[in-house]
């Protein structure tokens, strides 16, 4: 495995050493190794052939089907930047991502149409439109078409708007561009380290270079036969490098899921259709709380990781402890990382594991913590903002070199990216995520950590979710403000006196809530987090 080839090269040589495998599975159907390559070459041609040439920038803006991929390492083959985007961003907004981009074509589901087609003569792109059952037999198309029929109607392809399944008819072959591995290959968008939106410059270096850690980190040898849930999209780096790359690279299978539906993803691990599972907290709760999750049926799931948000300490022990009860191996480790960095940068593993902790640095992974006021280091167990270094690191931020220059230390030894982050390294190394900096509430004065109150709340038998933020009050300058969801079950749940004595129980008296909402369930951001912003908005 040579980091230094493209990402379409690396799965290349994937493809030739595991030619009987499954390469993907979607909704019944497998590509295998050999196809998935040939259906990448397609699609090359179909994008030389419309005029995408090295460096230019493309948008896809799908969720997780065949075509998704194929788009993807394409556009790796023929040098281009492929610019990842959620598939329900908003016109305006994917207005302003794309001219901030650079952006010549964009790529969507037929069925978004109607949604982005001012773009073509605002902007003059193209709009390539692709069918997620073009390649089907049987009903499945009949009845895409059928259902879909209002927003496929009024589709009118000419030169500007082109269908993927048909827009490399008649063009040569696709030259493979040799390219720098460490220049911009894929762009994916992030709230940067200090919040802020950010279009992230990744290269196929960094993103090979992580993706080859797979073995490492789920310490399996051999993904002959395993199948990784695709679920997490494409936009978002835990899904792209770890979720699909990894697997490929690997000779894996990416069983793809559009939109994470806990019963289909039951049906597919009794299938032995998925081994691992990777996605955020509210992914595994929503298996672990259903009723046809335990079974005998989890011997097939192998690994489980968890990342992007709060995790409950109540959520990694039950959901291990059900999983061990039916003999899988998949104990719900928990990780770190931001988009920065690719994504994953420290984790928990089955042989190095502690539960109090996100995880021990990867290889190749250098940690410091960073006095808040001064960058300095601070000694060992002490808290300060988290740095990382490592060859994942982004390139910076798209057309943004002071905001790229304030994200990046130069220290004694090499640039270390500030994470935004609050923690500490204990005596083994192991990262203590405490709190993101922009969270921290000063309550007279006095820090917070949200993340504290939280965990500590969402260990009561009748809480779901629980989300503590900071908001203004004339005698504290800021008091805390707790939001809570209770357990279908277990309504109406604890009294807020209780939940208040717990916490002063455990907590200083500072982080008490002066306020405690019940919400029927947590606003999310498009990645699936709870969404603190929205909170704070709320009455």
């Amino acid at each position: 495995m040579n980091p230094n080839h493209s990402l379409y090269e690396t799965v290349v040589t994937a493809a030739s050493l595991h030619k009987d495998n499954d390469a993907l599975f979607f909704m019944g159907k497998a590509v295998k190794y050999p196809e998935l390559i040939a259906k990448i070459d397609e699609a090359a041609s179909g994008f030389a052939g419309a005029g995408i040439g090295a460096e230019d920038v493309v948008t896809v803006c799908m969720p997780n089907v065949f075509e998704t991929i194929y788009a993807f390492y394409a556009l790796s083959k023929i040098g281009a930047i492929a610019h990842m985007v959620h598939p329900l961003t908003p016109y305006a907004q994917m207005k302003g991502y794309m001219t901030h981009a650079d952006s010549k074509m964009l790529v969507i589901l037929d069925v978004m149409h109607s949604v982005y087609r001012g773009l073509v003569d605002e902007l003059g792109v193209t709009l390539v439109l692709a069918c997620p059952v073009s390649t089907f037999s049987g009903i499945k198309p009949f009845a895409y078409r059928l259902i879909n029929r209002k927003k496929l109607a009024g589709i009118v392809y000419g030169d500007k708007i082109k269908a993927f399944s048909a827009f490399a008819t008649g063009q040569p072959a696709a030259k493979n561009a040799k390219t720098d591995p460490k220049a911009a290959a894929v762009y994916l968008h992030s709230g940067g380290t200090s919040g802020q939106p950010k279009t992230i410059e990744l290269s196929a270096y960094a993103i090979n270079t992580l993706a080859f850690q797979a073995p490492f980190v789920m310490e399996e040898p051999d993904f002959n036969g395993r199948h990784m849930l695709g679920v997490l999209p494409m936009f978002h780096g835990f899904g792209l490098c770890m979720g699909i790359h990894a697997m490929l690279c690997l000779g894996g299978t990416d069983t793809l899921m559009p939109k994470f539906k806990a019963d289909e993803t039951i049906a597919l691990i009794k299938k032995n259709r998925v081994n691992y599972v990777i996605g955020v907290p509210t992914l595994f709760e929503s298996l672990l709380n259903h009723p046809k999750f335990a079974g005998k049926h989890l011997v097939n799931m192998r690994r489980a990781y968890v990342g992007g948000d709060f995790v409950a300490t109540k959520l990694k022990e039950d959901f291990s402890r059900v999983a061990k009860e039916w003999g899988s191996t998949a104990e719900l480790l928990e990780g770190y990382g931001l988009t920065e960095m690719v994504t994953v940068l420290a984790v928990n593993t089955p042989s190095n594991k502690r539960p109090d902790t996100v995880g021990h640095p990867l290889p190749g992974i250098n940690v410091k913590i960073l006095d808040v006021a001064n960058q300095s280091e601070v000694p060992m167990g002490v808290c300060g903002e988290i740095a990382v270094t490592g060859e994942t690191m982004m390139i910076g931020y798209l057309h943004d070199p002071a905001a790229t220059a304030q994200s990046i230390l130069t220290l004694k030894t090499g640039k270390y990216l500030r994470t935004g982050d609050y923690g500490y390294l204990d005596g083994d190394g192991h990262i203590h995520f405490k709190q993101r900096l922009k969270r921290i509430v000063k309550v007279s004065g006095m820090p917070v950590m949200p993340s504290e109150i939280e965990t500590l709340v969402t260990g009561m038998p009748a809480i779901l979710e629980a989300a503590a933020i900071g908001v203004p009050d004339p005698e504290r300058g800021n008091m805390i403000k707790l939001f809570i969801t209770i357990k279908p079950d277990h309504k109406p749940g604890p009294d807020e006196e209780a939940i208040r004595k717990l916490i002063r129980d455990h907590l200083s008296v500072y982080s008490v809530p002066k306020l405690i909402v019940r919400l029927e369930k947590m606003p999310r951001t498009v990645v699936g987090k709870i969404d603190t912003n929205a909170l704070a908005k709320m009455e």
